[in-house]
């Protein structure tokens, strides 16, 4: 069992809980070991608040709503924020995009599946999101008829969703194809509709089992989705040879544990804990709580370099500022920054989400992290130069008269003790060296220019860091 101590302990809480509060940290320490922490940190609420759109909002202003109440939900509301966190893992995963979806409705309904049970069991999850109106659209798979078949939907389900390309054949796609027949949606009401004059009912063969033999036909499409996670078998002649002849929903856990591994530790192989962790994935039956639980207990999750190994998501980083600051998404959160990232919240850029990582060291990205930055900045300085003003953070102000403030023209504050105090009221951390050394760069400006500290710990590498 990996120890419970600090550095563990705000290690499991960046990654789960997007920041380590210190409220949090005091209180997981005080719990006796380090399986009671994770254990707290996955005692998720039930059920979770939706957001409730305001009427005459238009459709987009709808979207930007929802948007900012998940930020909200991040950053302020949860108190178990890896509730939040699992589901924008999910969004990233089994994915929608709101510009095809063409409903802030639709995406609000996908996005409450993956908060509230995105810690319940994943064949559960899988079948509800495969009929929501949201991934139909998306997909294809309200186009999908027996008299035209739409392969789009089948296809993903297996490759990007729960085998891994490689791990099933043609005839596998053209089998789970048919089975997912007959689903659609009105476009007048936004409603999910069965049309059974467009399933194909007849048998197929899929992952060595057969489906679509009989029974309600509006069940034949969650058969692949049992088979998968069931009795399945790797074909004989699937792309990936090392799969051949194994059972389907071991591959599937191994390949859902990489991306949950990457989500949450990092990019390299750590192949014991992988195993484990589909291991605990099978065993209870693909509840994804004991999955998770597994994973934050390995040792290796604890290692120095998984501690250091994980570059924050531009969605991670904005709720870090927003914890700071203390400021309420839809006042401080710049959406369209977020967007010139990569990463904006209901717009994945393709059906395969977001990258993990270092994906996200790049130029133009990092040009607008930093741009975010000094829009928060802004922000926490909207009063600073008025009377009484001061650098407003989420622990409180900093005068700017202390900043000012000089006995026979030597400032009372070091550039030390600026550094201190805004570190203190916003619960960010520096690294020694380059707490020193916004420290020296503050100590050599006048007085004037010595708010621009903020903006230097912002963009300080340890907060970019996951």
């Amino acid at each position: 069992m990996p120890a419970l101590n600090e550095p563990n302990v705000r290690h499991l809480l960046r990654r789960t809980e997007f920041v380590d509060r210190q409220s949090r940290v005091d209180e997981l320490l005080a719990l006796g070991s380090l399986e009671a922490a994770v254990d707290n940190v996955l005692a998720v609420p039930a059920n979770p608040p939706s957001v409730s759109f305001r009427s005459g909002d238009s459709n987009w202003r709808r979207g930007e709503h929802l948007t900012h109440f998940w930020l909200d939900r991040m950053a302020h509301d949860s108190p178990r924020p890896i509730q939040e966190r699992m589901a924008f893992f999910w969004h990233g995963h089994l994915c929608s995009e709101f510009g095809k979806v063409g409903s802030a409705e639709l995406m609000r309904e996908q996005i409450d599946l993956y908060r509230r049970d995105g810690l319940g069991n994943l064949r559960d999850m899988v079948k509800v999101m495969s009929t929501q109106v949201a991934m139909l659209r998306y997909l294809d798979n309200n186009e999908n008829r027996a008299s035209s078949p739409n392969q789009n939907f089948a296809r993903e389900l297996m490759e990007l969703f729960l085998l891994e390309v490689g791990n099933y054949t043609e005839a596998d796609v053209e089998a789970a194809t048919a089975a997912w027949t007959g689903h659609t949606d009105d476009h007048r009401t936004d409603a999910y509709e069965w049309r059974n004059d467009w399933h194909d009912a007849s048998p197929k063969q899929f992952l060595g089992q057969t489906i679509n033999n009989g029974g309600d036909p509006t069940q034949h499409g969650y058969e692949t989705i049992d088979v998968i996670l069931g009795n399945g078998v790797i074909p004989s002649d699937a792309g990936n040879v090392a799969n051949r002849g194994r059972a389907s929903q071991a591959v599937a856990a191994e390949f859902l544990s990489k991306k949950l591994w990457q989500e949450f530790a990092d990019t390299d192989q750590h192949p014991a804990a992988l195993a484990a962790m589909r291991d605990a994935l099978v065993g209870a039956d693909f509840a994804i709580t004991p999955w998770v639980r597994t994973m934050l207990l390995r040792d290796e999750f604890y290692s120095d370099a998984v501690k250091n190994g994980l570059v924050r998501q531009p969605t991670e980083f904005l709720v870090s500022m927003l914890v700071a600051t203390g400021r309420r998404s839809e006042t401080a959160s710049p959406l369209w920054l977020a967007e010139g990232t990569g990463q904006r919240l209901l717009f994945p850029p393709n059906v395969s989400g977001w990258r993990p990582n270092g994906y996200w060291v790049n130029a133009s990205a990092m040009e607008r992290r930093a741009a975010m930055s000094q829009s928060f900045t802004w922000r926490v300085l909207e009063d600073y130069w008025d009377d009484g003003g001061a650098i407003e953070l989420a622990g409180g102000g900093l005068p700017k008269a202390d900043i000012l403030e000089r006995v026979d023209g030597v400032p009372v504050m070091s550039g030390s003790d600026i550094v201190d105090a805004l570190l203190a009221l916003s619960g960010l951390w520096l690294l020694p060296a380059t707490r020193s050394t916004i420290a020296a760069h503050l100590d050599s400006l006048s007085v004037w220019h010595r708010w621009d500290a903020i903006l230097l710990i912002f963009l300080a590498p340890e907060n970019h860091i996951a």
